[in-house]
């Protein structure tokens, strides 16, 4: 015969949290009646409590800016009785993840980052599931946090345009981004209202990605005559702008000024440091969470006061 030995299971992070997943929240011991027992009256059967979780739920793509929300989310979660907890959805087969989860441990409330903040059937798993859904960043018609992104890019360039820069190039973000058209149409704006040249010459698309910025600031660098200036749509794009420039041999800020968007911790690490667009990211994360704990309903998009940050990689153009 043989003896097989069973090991004793390791609880897990949630359990050893005393946080419950969906499938035992309502789990209770059987009742046996005792002989002077009062008759069972039918009540009606309550609703799952919901676990103290506020989810940060992202696609692994935010780069610094799911820091600066976590950041301001652990901030207001101090003060409550949530706790944070940080979810990964890849792309494929977002939506079916997104539910499993939420069956499983029915957090109090679920907070979209971009570009998830920008899906709608995201924010109907939520709705289906009666989990409060919270959404940061630029959504059309929808409820949620943001800053007029559209308003803080033209007022980068229109700063710009003050420091003497004329001809200013834009690396924008992906085509598929209300967030990077929105900041693109604020680089036209801004062009068209100072009466300045904003042909396609001068707009190269990007992914957000550093080295998307790097192929860009190559492209801008080699028209004739070449930008004074050029804004990256995120702050990766423009350290990839920083890196392309130094490749070919132009100095900023000297002969080139550069400036980015969103003011993440990378902007004061560049060489020179990085004039940025600032969103204010962990506010917004921050208030996020205050809404999920207040139970508040949603209500149409908030905005968030953008603030220009002045850095060594801007400076007037050579005479």
């Amino acid at each position: 015969m043989s003896t097989f030995e069973t090991r004793p299971r390791t609880a897990s992070l949630l359990e050893r949290a005393g946080i419950a997943p969906a499938e035992t929240l309502n789990a209770a011991a059987p009742h046996t009646p005792l002989p002077n027992d009062p008759p069972l009256r039918t009540a009606r059967v309550p609703a799952q409590r919901r676990n103290p979780l506020v989810a940060l739920v992202h696609d692994g793509s935010a780069g610094a800016i799911l820091g600066l929300v976590r950041d301001g989310m652990t901030a207001a979660v101090a003060d409550s009785e949530l706790a944070l907890v940080l979810q990964s959805l890849p792309d494929e087969g977002c939506a079916p993840r997104l539910r499993e989860f939420l069956r499983r441990y029915r957090p109090a409330g679920v907070v979209l980052l971009p570009p998830l903040c920008e899906r709608e059937d995201l924010a109907v798993v939520c709705g289906v599931a009666q989990v409060p859904c919270v959404r940061l960043g630029p959504v059309s018609g929808q409820p949620g946090l943001a800053c007029d992104e559209r308003r803080a890019a033209a007022d980068l360039v229109v700063w710009l345009v003050g420091q003497g820069h004329v001809r200013i190039g834009l690396v924008a973000g992906p085509e598929t981004s209300p967030s990077a058209r929105q900041r693109e149409l604020g680089y036209l704006d801004a062009m068209a209202d100072s009466g300045l040249d904003r042909g396609p010459a001068l707009i190269v698309p990007g992914d957000d990605s550093f080295e998307s910025g790097i192929e860009a600031g190559r492209l801008l660098l080699e028209i004739s005559p070449r930008p004074t200036a050029i804004v990256a749509g995120n702050d990766e794009m423009a350290v990839g702008v920083l890196h392309a420039a130094a490749q070919a041999g132009v100095q900023v800020p000297s002969q080139l000024s550069v400036a980015g968007f969103d003011d993440t911790p990378l902007a004061v690490r560049a060489l020179p440091a990085l004039t940025s667009m600032r969103v204010p990211w962990g506010a917004m994360g921050a208030e996020a969470v205050r809404r999920i704990a207040a139970g508040a309903a949603p209500v149409p998009m908030a905005g968030f006061a953008s603030e220009l940050v002045a850095r060594a990689s801007v400076q007037p153009p050579p005479a």
